[in-house]
């Protein structure tokens, strides 16, 4: 009872926070106006669950699967498929407001800054859509948060429970969108937070590249599950719709570069709003 009531602030923030998040995400969840997208991963979802032959149908468009098995999975709990992929968004969200209370409290040791990023996530308008359609972006973000922790804590100490779990993170990012692999390249970005003022720096230092390959390999092994669809190599096809190669890229660097930007711009503006 004396550790309840020390933290009895902290517990009731907690709970209000969450408490705020399910009502601002699922209020009135049914009566949102379906998403062309949504169209088509529900259908996905319906396919899958009703033929297990494809459950791989994601990967007819490019697009990996987790999130559509999810929904599968969801399915079960929820009668209209609409909701229940829907809901596999609000789950994604109420994981991602988790780990950002974990990465700010890590980062900062501060309490009320952890609160505070998880209240603010909350009220987030971006966060608040993208948390009530059933799309695969609040996944993306609930497992690129928590990659970003994991990859913090084993930076701080290397250990290979830390690399095993993220690695397990890694790979679900891989496994549910080709954009979360940019989890994996920042990884060497992590070692601003490296404490190279310590006594055994050079061999802690071998120890976390050891770990990190680990953690990357690992995440590619996840990745190569997705070789048992003969639908595979769309993935790469859809990704050269968007993204174009290095070397194109050293032969004109600023062709899309300014009008990209203005674009970017402009979206941030709207989409913080």
């Amino acid at each position: 009872m004396e550790v309840l009531s020390k933290y009895i602030k902290e517990i009731l923030a907690a709970v209000g926070i969450i408490i705020a998040y399910l009502i601002t995400r699922t209020i009135l969840l049914s009566d949102l106006p379906i998403f062309t997208d949504e169209a088509i991963y529900v259908r996905w979802m319906q396919v899958a669950v009703s033929d297990a032959s494809w459950r791989f149908i994601s990967l007819t468009d490019g697009k990996q699967p987790l999130f559509i098995w999810f929904g599968m999975v969801s399915s079960k709990f929820f009668d209209d498929p609409l909701v229940a992929l829907r809901m596999v968004s609000v789950f994604s969200g109420l994981f991602t407001l988790f780990g950002l209370f974990m990465v700010t409290y890590e980062l900062f040791k501060n309490r009320f800054i952890s609160f505070l990023a998880s209240f603010i996530y909350v009220l987030y308008p971006f966060a608040i859509v993208y948390d009530r359609l059933a799309i695969y972006d609040s996944l993306v973000s609930a497992i690129a948060i928590w990659s970003f922790y994991f990859s913090v804590m084993l930076v701080k100490k290397a250990n290979l429970g830390r690399a095993y779990t993220l690695g397990f993170f890694l790979g679900a990012g891989v496994l549910t969108k080709s954009s979360a692999i940019f989890s994996v390249y920042l990884l060497p970005f992590t070692l601003l937070l490296f404490d190279f003022k310590q006594k055994n720096w050079k061999k802690n230092l071998v120890w976390w590249l050891i770990f990190a390959g680990f953690a990357a390999l690992l995440s590619q092994i996840f990745y190569n599950v997705l070789r048992f669809s003969p639908f595979f190599h769309i993935i790469t096809e859809k990704n050269a719709i968007f993204v174009y190669p290095v070397s194109d890229w050293i032969e004109h660097p600023f062709t899309f570069f300014f009008g990209n930007l203005k674009g970017l711009v402009n979206w941030l503006f709207v989409y913080l709003t």
